[in-house]
């Protein structure tokens, strides 16, 4: 080859463009990318470690379920534009997401109790709003023993009064207020007020021995901790928390209500850890949500997604025969009822 046809070749290659990175190397979408991991791997390790602390750790993990949907959805989006390092530790993020997300879809064995069995029902009224009228058909449908009231207004016992309640659950402890302050315990059978269980951060918190005809007497408590909707509050709520009622090894313990948390907060699965059964986890029903504004953002279109924040929690010990999620009728929660066999 002769120096002529060298020097020619150089100056072609000096006058050819540049190559450009392939558009899924560019050095953007690999920063946005990342960026994107990086904000899975903190949830996750917030939602693993129980580090939720602030409104806005406290509010988002609520949303464990969707935010592994979006994870993945993530990791395809990683995958089809080849950043495959990315794409693993986001799907390994998930995946772990999803684990602890599993054991409430998968049904558990049950203690063989042998005691009485006892239907719980928890409504929520909505200040006041909901339909009374459906709420007394369910209770007249499933029988509830035991029924915790959330949001009982001033006017609320009367509403029950008329329509009936008074005579299919005779005995009752009722503390209506303003707004959503209000709680009310209704039961088939007679019940003494524990009195060291009253009205803590915001709303009444109502607990009670119950008197049951047969078999093992238990304390029954319509659960209403503070709601997590500030900055303000979050301390309400986790001194609320605190204060709810562990096993103690006296009469079992049955808690039902509008718990303002999921199975996903930390001081919800504290609560759990020191003795109590989660009555739609045990039945696999766990994924099935119970709140979700009745408002929303552009008109409508756009809402908070639906959460699990209304449980039934049972001492260990006593059965989970069944749970169920109802409609709703003019509340934002969905009212819930529970089968449970005692010891």
């Amino acid at each position: 080859m002769s120096d002529t046809t060298v020097t020619l070749q150089h100056a072609d290659r000096e006058d050819a463009p540049a190559q450009r990175r392939p558009w899924y190397r560019r050095r953007w979408l690999r920063v946005l990318s990342w960026l994107g991991t990086a904000g899975v791997v903190a949830y996750a390790a917030v939602r693993l470690f129980g580090l939720e602390s602030g409104f806005l750790l406290v509010t988002t993990v609520a949303f464990v379920p969707y935010f592994v949907i979006a994870a993945l959805v993530g990791t395809g989006i990683q995958a089809a534009v080849r950043h495959w390092l990315a794409a693993g530790v986001t799907a390994a993020m998930a995946v772990a997401l999803a684990i602890v997300l599993v054991p409430r879809a998968v049904s558990d064995d049950q203690p063989a109790a042998s005691g009485a069995e006892l239907t719980v029902m928890s409504v929520n009224l909505y200040v006041g709003n909901a339909n009374f009228d459906y709420i007394m058909e369910l209770v007249e449908e499933h029988q509830p023993d035991l029924l915790s009231v959330q949001e009982l207004t001033p006017g609320s016992p009367d509403a029950f009064t008329e329509r009936g309640l008074d005579e299919l659950m005779p005995y009752s402890i009722l503390e209506p207020d303003g707004l959503a302050v209000g709680t009310g315990l209704y039961s088939r059978y007679p019940l003494e007020r524990i009195d060291t269980v009253g009205r803590d951060a915001i709303f009444y918190q109502i607990a009670a021995e119950v008197d049951l005809p047969e078999g093992t007497d238990i304390r029954f408590m319509a659960a209403h901790p503070a709601a997590p909707a500030s900055a303000e509050r979050i301390p309400l709520w986790e001194e609320d928390y605190e204060q709810l009622p562990r096993p103690d090894g006296g009469l079992p313990w049955v808690l039902a209500g509008d718990f303002n948390a999921t199975l996903d907060h930390q001081n919800m699965r504290e609560l759990l850890d020191s003795g109590y059964t989660d009555a739609a986890e045990a039945t696999g029903e766990g994924l099935d949500t119970t709140w979700q504004p009745t408002g929303g953002y552009l008109n409508g279109l756009i809402k908070i997604p639906a959460v699990t924040l209304d449980h039934v929690i049972a001492e260990e010990g006593i059965e989970v025969l069944d749970w169920e999620v109802l409609e709703k009728a003019g509340s934002d929660h969905a009212p819930v009822v529970a089968r449970l066999r005692l010891p």
